[in-house]
């Protein structure tokens, strides 16, 4: 059964490298249909510009959408990064919660891999070489609760340029979607571009955006 509706609150979803918000169509169906919140996409460029200066256009975004009620954020890969770098400069204008979909906060190897090829690089854009490519010291000190979900179907084009030895959704490994300070942070099994399209990775996000937790994992003897 799906949660009550709690009009007002509005969620903010940032795409990844090489997408331009389409791929989170579903997904936002499903927050708004399912869920309730208003929903609004915020596109950037993703092989040129500053970061700082998208995460400033970020901020004045969400602030230009808040209703009534709480402004959140969910972003994918790269976008989740920026909503990290944007909530850590400029939170204090928001009181609602992120959460992040198979995002390298910790560094990508995948990214780092990828950048030692002088042909590759262009098609990584600044925002990858400056953001991914090299791991940063990220943790989280914010107000509200920032959760992150990593995939563990391993489909995607980042394993060509990255050897992982651990669970990962074929771009990012489970361990680069971790940082000191998460509220919560869960796997599923999903693909990178795969949990974009899945309706129980939806539920986890409206869950995660209105209480700060993730719905808790159901033990197979719970009961008995």
């Amino acid at each position: 059964m799906n949660e009550p509706c709690f009009s007002g609150d509005t969620v903010v979803l940032v795409h990844g490298l090489w997408m331009n918000g389409v791929e989170l169509s579903v997904l936002g169906q499903h927050l708004r249909r399912d869920y309730g919140f208003a929903v609004r996409t915020f596109s950037y460029p993703t092989l040129h510009g500053d970061a700082a200066e998208i995460c400033g256009e970020l901020a004045k975004f969400g602030a230009s959408v808040a209703g009534a009620g709480r402004v959140h954020f969910v972003g994918h890969s790269l976008g989740g990064v920026l909503v990290h770098r944007t909530l850590s400069e400029c939170g204090r204008k928001f009181n609602g919660n992120a959460v992040v979909l198979g995002s390298p906060l910790n560094g990508s190897k995948a990214a780092s891999g990828a950048a030692r090829w002088p042909m590759l690089r262009p098609l990584l854009g600044p925002h990858v070489l400056n953001e991914l490519a090299v791991a940063k010291p990220r943790h989280w000190t914010g107000a509200n609760a920032l959760g992150s979900i990593a995939g563990t179907l391993r489909v995607g084009t980042g394993q060509f340029f990255a050897h992982f030895d651990e669970d990962n959704d074929g771009t990012v490994a489970v361990s680069e979607t971790v940082i000191p300070g998460l509220a919560d942070h869960l796997t599923m099994p999903h693909s990178h571009i795969g949990m974009l399209f899945a309706q129980d990775v939806a539920a986890q996000v409206a869950h995660f955006l209105r209480h700060g937790r993730f719905i808790p994992a159901v033990s197979p003897d719970a009961g008995s």
